[in-house]
């Protein structure tokens, strides 16, 4: 079996996919777990996790057209993601060569990592001078889908008795300077918040892809799309 995947191409469109998935969501997570199959639950949490990452990457991309300057990329340094210590799998063959479980538990500590950022960059964003309400509301969209996606795995983790380890997940340390006085610290963190967000929420879409196709479907589809 082949599958493809695409994406939505207007803000209304993310829109309706997100009210849908949660819709979809809500009617699986009404069942009591041991009801609801696997394939089910690997559909409900690709369909969020890859409407995050649409959503995440709109964002970025919104940032980059309006607010991001130049000058950053030699006035100041990028500082690393704070979920750059949690071991992730790089290239396509390393994923593929990565256990289940391990997978599951870099998606729980990446999605676990973002509950707070999201928060903050929620809030952060009325303080965009002219940011759309569409990122606003992508804004939000996305806090709301990590915390469903969590939801998510854990079922799956359930369902399939696979344990992980209440971790310390790494502590987001650029609050200070997304509510600093001065606007080009505010800026530049927002766009660090925003470059790490694309990154891990493309990262957790491809793995739970790869997971899906795996599991689901014995590895007979096309889970790079």
């Amino acid at each position: 079996m082949k599958l493809a995947f695409t994406l939505p191409r207007s803000a209304g469109m993310y829109m309706l996919l997100l009210v849908s998935t949660l819709l979809l969501w809500e009617h699986v997570a009404s069942k009591p777990s041991g009801l609801v199959s696997i394939e089910a639950l690997y559909n409900r949490v690709v369909e969020h996790s890859h409407t995050s990452y649409v959503l995440a990457a709109d964002i970025y991309r919104e940032f980059d057209l309006n607010f991001f300057k130049r000058s950053w990329f030699t006035d100041r340094t990028l500082s690393l993601c704070h979920t750059a210590s949690i071991y992730t799998p790089e290239t396509r063959q390393e994923v593929h060569d990565t256990k289940t479980e391990d997978l599951l538990k870099a998606i729980v500590n990446i999605t676990h990592s973002w509950e707070e950022p999201l928060k903050h960059l929620l809030s952060a964003v009325p303080t965009l001078p002219g940011a759309s309400d569409n990122m606003l509301k992508s804004a939000n969209a996305v806090k709301e889908k990590n915390h469903i996606l969590l939801e998510g795995i854990e079922a799956i983790l359930n369902k399939t008795q696979v344990e992980v380890e209440d971790d310390t997940y790494p502590d987001w340390s650029g609050l200070s300077d997304l509510q600093s006085s001065d606007e080009e610290t505010r800026l530049f963190e927002f766009f660090n918040l925003c470059r790490c967000l694309r990154r891990d929420t493309h990262k957790v879409d491809t793995f739970l892809k790869v997971l899906r196709c795996r599991v689901v479907y014995n590895n007979e589809c096309m889970y790079y799309q």
